[in-house]
């Protein structure tokens, strides 16, 4: 039997990742990334997922892989209408790309079919198929990036809820009129606890003239913050940082709190590049959660670091081409 393959494309508000997958394995054949500035409009990103997506093929045809690309998928930060493959809205990517039709543009480029999905949706498959989630029928992916989401899988099903948005954990409130989120709300878990949140906090804390390494690190117009650069700072106990994300972490922890009292999950799997670069966020969410929930609802609970890292959206965006291929 020739080998499978499918094109995985995660695009978030910071980066779009793309790769050709092997089917049966979840290995990664070749990759390409490129931020995704959705502030520059659709055009622009239209030609940067294009770009992505073409690199990704080109870089995998150089080695000896039979290459039969049987479709591919794509996990956006967003809501999206699977059936017509069109992104509906994206809080962390802009109005410009409203009702932005993704799978006719990557169909039209690429000649191959294309499966439309949510980002943490497909983060979920592919923990799910190949990572922390492979021997665990039971379990809620949550993914702290640009904004929160999550995945839940019961009785090994992708539960998608009534109207396609279960799992939207980002905006459940835990400070009822507070911040402002950037769906429009105030007080959601995105708000206080995703990398946005915690780097607006550094920001403005290094505005006020706050000491921090962040200051040797940054540029003057740089308006994010790379996790790497978080992580180096809490490497060297630098405080401002230390604080900002033990905040953001308590603020989590509350969130997966409240998530194992009311679903009481066997498995609690935690992914992005947060979680991946730095030991705090992680260590002090998981116990600020065993803290504030109910004592039987974690009595059977495992919370864990997703496993494939940063391309879990690709694999599971493929595993999303590979199901549409095989229906």
């Amino acid at each position: 039997m020739a080998a499978r393959y499918a094109v995985g494309v995660d695009i978030g508000g910071t980066k779009i990742l793309a790769g050709v997958i092997s089917l049966e394995t979840g290995a990664v054949v070749s990759s390409a990334r490129k931020r995704t500035h959705p502030e520059r409009g659709a055009d622009f990103f239209s030609k940067r997922l294009l770009d992505v997506v073409t690199a990704a093929l080109d870089e995998a045809k150089k080695g000896e892989h039979d290459l039969e690309i049987l479709g591919v998928g794509v996990g956006v930060a967003g809501q999206v209408d699977r059936a017509k493959g069109i992104l509906l809205s994206g809080p962390n990517l802009g109005q410009g790309l409203d009702d932005f039709p993704l799978s006719k543009l990557l169909a039209d480029h690429t000649g191959a079919p294309v499966t439309l999905g949510n980002d943490v949706e497909a983060a979920t498959l592919g923990e799910r198929a190949f990572g922390a989630g492979r021997d665990c029928d039971d379990f809620v992916c949550v993914f702290i990036g640009t904004g929160i989401g999550a995945g839940i899988v019961q009785d090994g099903q992708l539960r998608r809820g009534v109207t396609g948005t279960a799992g939207e954990i980002g905006h459940t409130i835990v400070d009822y009129g507070g911040r402002l989120c950037g769906c429009g709300g105030r007080g959601h878990l995105e708000a206080y606890a995703s990398r946005t949140a915690i780097t607006q906090v550094l920001l403005a804390e290094l505005r006020r003239g706050r000491a921090s390494k962040l200051s040797e690190l940054l540029s003057p117009d740089d308006s994010t913050i790379r996790s790497k650069k978080i992580a180096q700072c809490i490497d060297e106990g630098d405080e401002l940082v230390i604080e900002a994300i033990s905040e953001g972490a308590d603020y989590l922890g509350a969130g997966l709190g409240s998530l194992a009292s009311f679903y009481n999950p066997r498995r609690i799997i935690l992914g992005g590049g947060l979680i991946e670069a730095t030991h705090l966020l992680f260590e002090r969410a998981s116990k600020r959660a065993r803290e504030i929930t109910l004592p039987a609802a974690t009595r059977s609970l495992d919370i864990v670091r997703a496993a494939l890292g940063d391309n879990s959206g690709i694999v599971g965006a493929a595993c999303l081409a590979g199901a549409a291929a095989s229906a």
